[in-house]
């Protein structure tokens, strides 16, 4: 993810920690420089070692200072600070007394530097009321631009009620603080996020990122997981979004109790997990030069989506795709369904080998290798 990019992402809790997490990718980003961690890998440091986030902490007090010298080094439009108030900030967070500030900028009396002080604490001030009325403009504006939302209550218990607090502290048609990594509490939040979605109309993508984005910053993570989990369906060019009813199984996990018994808890994910999802072929073509990529998918919806994630972030597996993908833009590529497992026809531990089989069937019709695509003989 490109620095600027990361910034913009950034809530004010995350510049002041100088760093984000970036869920799509599993990692820490330093604000600064870009320098990763990855959460569960061990650091080490002369002789101590150290986990991901901690470590992360040692990098930009190591190598930038503080998460305050990160921001003061920002152009001045990221921070409309002018150079002399980006002086002076530097001078107070450092506890130089006001003579001394006088005496090395050379910028006055005392009294002037007081007056300096005096005006910086106003803009202070002004900068959380301008903040609020940016928020609630841009929530207005989306709210015009989008068919009012008709929202489905959801029925929660009192245990719920209060782990839910923890990631919407300002309510459930609030912003989302933090994603979960539990899956139980995942499927809470996701839970509420789609009941966000009106289930009797259909939705285009920048109206489902619009609101999404309002809830929460990665808002490409939570869409891929409310698809994956049923609580949204897409058509595969993403022209389509609509609301669907969860399964019977994840609304279960959702509201059984912290204390669930562990088998309990792997029954029902099992029941979840074995609900077909669409499976089969599909293929991702350049429509300039006809070149194809042919692949197989256990959860269409699901895999589809995560190709066209990768791409647009410049992280996909073909180099070659990817290349090609950066050079003609997003609008030269189509996602399309070639062919559709006949689940009811097969058991479950045959999808692999169904899948498989009906990708060579369709590498050996379209022969999508050299100048013809992107797939690999």
């Amino acid at each position: 993810m490109q620095r600027n990019q990361t910034l913009m992402q950034a809530s004010v809790s995350d510049l002041k920690r100088g760093y984000v997490f970036v869920a799509a990718q599993d990692r820490f980003h330093c604000l600064c420089c870009g320098f990763k961690t990855e959460p569960g890998q061990i650091y080490r440091c002369e002789d101590a070692y150290y986990d991901a986030e901690k470590f992360m902490r040692i990098h930009i007090q190591m190598e930038h200072g503080s998460p305050l010298q990160i921001l003061l080094q920002l152009d001045k439009r990221w921070t409309g600070l002018t150079e002399l108030q980006t002086q002076l900030i530097n001078l107070f967070a450092g506890g130089v007394s006001d003579q001394e500030i006088a005496r090395q900028l050379g910028a006055g009396s005392v009294s002037t530097i007081r007056n300096h002080r005096f005006l910086l604490r106003e803009k202070l001030k002004q900068a959380k009321f301008f903040l609020a009325v940016g928020e609630l403009v841009e929530e207005l504006s989306q709210n015009k631009s989008t068919s009012p939302l008709v929202k489905s209550p959801v029925t929660v218990s009192a245990e719920e009620q209060k782990i839910l607090s923890t990631y919407f502290p300002q309510g459930v048609d609030g912003p989302l603080t933090t994603y979960p990594s539990r899956e139980k509490r995942r499927l809470m939040v996701l839970r509420q996020l789609a009941a966000r979605f009106s289930p009797d109309r259909a939705y285009n993508e920048k109206e489902v990122n619009a609101i999404l984005s309002a809830a929460y910053e990665d808002h490409v993570l939570v869409r891929r997981e409310l698809i994956d989990y049923g609580f949204l369906s897409r058509r595969p060019d993403g022209s389509e979004y609509r609301r669907v009813g969860t399964a019977d199984a994840t609304q279960q996990i959702a509201e059984e109790p912290e204390s669930m018994d562990t088998e309990r808890k792997k029954a029902l994910l099992q029941q979840y997990k074995e609900t077909p999802l669409p499976m089969g072929v599909f293929q991702i073509k350049n429509k300039v030069n006809g070149k194809l990529l042919l692949l197989k998918a256990l959860n269409l919806p699901g895999i589809v989506n995560r190709h066209q994630l990768e791409l647009r972030r410049g992280l996909h597996r073909n180099s070659a795709l990817q290349a090609e993908w950066t050079q003609y833009g997003e609008a030269a590529f189509s996602f399309d369904i070639l062919a559709t497992l006949k689940t009811e026809e097969i058991l479950p531990e045959q999808y692999p080998a169904a899948a498989n089989k009906l990708l060579e069937q369709w590498l050996e019709k379209l022969q999508p290798y050299g100048d013809r695509g992107y797939n690999k003989g």
